[in-house]
């Protein structure tokens, strides 16, 4: 999916203003807990995850992620970021007539519209552009339960801290294989 969405953004010459977060600051952003799940794999696998819950227990307006100075920032965890952060900007969706859209905020229709213009006519005259249902549609294979449980994004990120947690907290100690061979061993003995 990254390998896609950058091949798209060096075809079609679109790129994020420098900085920009405007994105991330949209109210009542939604994801899934699902592409939330290496994020919080990340956090419990380096003890970070309690202090990200109890950020969480406070309700933050914009994602977790986010950077403090707003005006610099962008997202502190950008490699465990989640599928909608992923593929905005540089995938595709399919209008209500079926023609091919650039999923993608006004920010780079406004200040890129000729690159803009001439991407949305490629697309729909055969250039590859990553379609967002495409990969939503993968996930949701993976885990039908998590992939439809959309919420605001902060809700998505503290159930899939939970989720991993509790089966890390829950997770059944395995035996060595040493010492099961041993004690196989010790039986034929």
């Amino acid at each position: 999916m990254d390998r896609e969405t950058e091949k798209f953004g060096a075809q079609s010459k679109l790129k994020c203003l420098t900085n920009c977060n405007l994105c991330c600051l949209k109210k009542g952003l939604e994801a899934n807990v699902l592409e939330f799940l290496p994020f919080a794999y990340y956090l419990v696998k380096n003890n970070l995850h309690e202090a990200a819950l109890d950020l969480l227990e406070t309700e933050p307006e914009f994602c977790i992620n986010l950077s403090e100075n707003k005006e610099l920032g962008g997202c502190k965890s950008y490699e465990y970021r989640g599928l909608i952060c992923r593929l905005f900007g540089y995938s595709g969706i399919r209008d209500k007539n079926g023609k091919l859209a650039i999923y993608t905020c006004s920010h780079i229709k406004n200040n890129q519209p000729e690159n803009f213009k001439l991407a949305s006519e490629k697309i729909n005259s055969g250039m590859h552009i990553p379609l967002s249902t495409n990969f939503y549609s993968l996930i949701y294979y993976i885990d039908s339960q998590m992939a439809s449980d959309y919420n605001p994004i902060n809700v998505s990120i503290r159930k899939a801290i939970e989720k991993v947690a509790y089966y890390y907290v829950n997770k059944p100690i395995r035996k060595s294989r040493k010492k099961v061979d041993l004690t196989l061993k010790e039986k034929l003995l």
